[in-house]
């Protein structure tokens, strides 16, 4: 059975466990999940419905006969410009008392349309479904993460080899980017994060004109998108020396980090992995230096489920790929952060990036 043929089984099996007589696929990268093929057709409405029992439906506009037609298993429809695309997929929608699972990612407009059409039939979102089936990966998906856990680690290695005092956090993000293209890689996963001195103590500051300068730490967090599979990760470095000070935080996350990744096995409930980071930044005397999660969910999304995040009673699984990003961020003074990727399995967590976790101060 081919991988995606599985995917559309293992939907189906959910929609049954939940009652759900069907699911709505229409964000590309759903769309993607499900036929194979990236198909992005901005406003113009494109959908797969996965039907509870029976043949999944791909519905597009006609313009994209040729990049729809090799997908296999599914009913193909197709709609023109002037006619009714969400009365089409209203068509092909089940009719019973079951309800919809609609794309959280569908637009309002398209949604509200197809209410007004089909008020007689209930929706929920696709939380239970879609998200559901993303969160854990299959071989074919973890290959491709660990391709683009590969490119990234190249990247920062060259990163923090090329980085130096002088230049300024815009400079730095233009040669990511740079570095990027030389890997073949032109979208990002997103805007890469060059915070440097006391703008290291914003998680997500944006990049400026700030001056890289001797004695501060620099948070690199960066990403891209290699066969529509997003990388993420994060280094600190140090320029010059680093101080006592510095040192000590930096150790501190970076024990937080390691005992976190060693801490992950399937079952666990996620807030106790986020306990485990937490608690030892906690115990350092750091706790409210600690600002957000743990970690994220990533794969055809550089953010999605699950979350290693306070509160969160869902437990691992094998095939979950996460992020592990601890840090401690001092308003003022700097900011620390270390992140891998990684894959979680029946024997504990892998690693998708290799670049030194040891604090690094770069030489001037």
């Amino acid at each position: 059975m081919s991988v995606l043929k599985q995917r559309i089984v293992r939907a189906q099996q959910l929609l049954s466990d939940h009652g759900l007589a069907a699911v709505v696929a229409t964000s590309p990268r759903n769309l993607f999940y499900f036929s194979g093929i990236w198909l992005d057709s901005n406003e113009r409405l494109q959908a797969v419905i996965i039907p509870q029992k029976g043949v999944p439906v791909i519905i597009a506009h006609e313009m994209f006969r040729e990049e729809v037609r090799p997908v296999q298993g599914m009913e193909q429809q197709f709609w023109a410009d002037g006619e009714d695309a969400i009365a089409l997929l209203g068509q092909a929608l089940p009719r019973g008392a079951e309800p919809i699972s609609v794309d959280s990612h569908w637009p309002s407009g398209h949604f509200i349309q197809l209410m007004k059409i089909h008020p007689q039939l209930s929706y929920v979102d696709s939380t239970n479904i879609i998200e559901t089936l993303r969160s854990v990966k299959d071989a074919a998906e973890i290959a491709l993460l660990q391709e683009s856990g590969q490119a990234v680690d190249r990247v920062m290695e060259k990163l923090m080899r090329w980085i130096k005092t002088g230049l300024t956090e815009l400079e730095v993000v233009r040669e990511v980017k740079r570095l990027f293209r030389e890997e073949g890689i032109y979208d990002l996963s997103f805007e890469p994060i060059v915070a440097a001195g006391g703008n290291a103590a914003l998680p997500h500051h944006q990049p400026d004109q700030t001056v890289l300068k001797t004695g501060d730490t620099v948070v690199l967090d960066i990403g891209g998108v290699k066969n529509h599979y997003c990388s993420d990760m994060t280094r600190t470095v140090v320029l010059g020396e680093a101080s006592a000070e510095i040192s000590e935080v930096y150790r501190v996350v970076q024990r937080a980090q390691e005992a976190t990744v060693k801490a992950i096995q399937p079952g666990r409930p996620m807030q106790e992995i986020d306990q485990v980071a937490r608690g030892i930044i906690c115990q350092a005397g750091y706790g409210p230096c600690f600002t957000h999660r743990t970690g994220h969910g990533i794969g055809l999304e550089v953010h999605e489920e699950p979350y290693l995040a306070p509160g969160n009673r869902k437990v691992l699984e094998a095939g979950m790929v996460v992020s592990v990003e601890p840090g401690i961020y001092l308003p003022g003074k700097f900011g620390i952060r270390v992140e891998d990727i990684v894959v979680v399995t029946a024997n504990g967590a892998i690693r998708l990036n290799q670049v030194t976790r040891q604090l690094v101060c770069v030489k001037e």
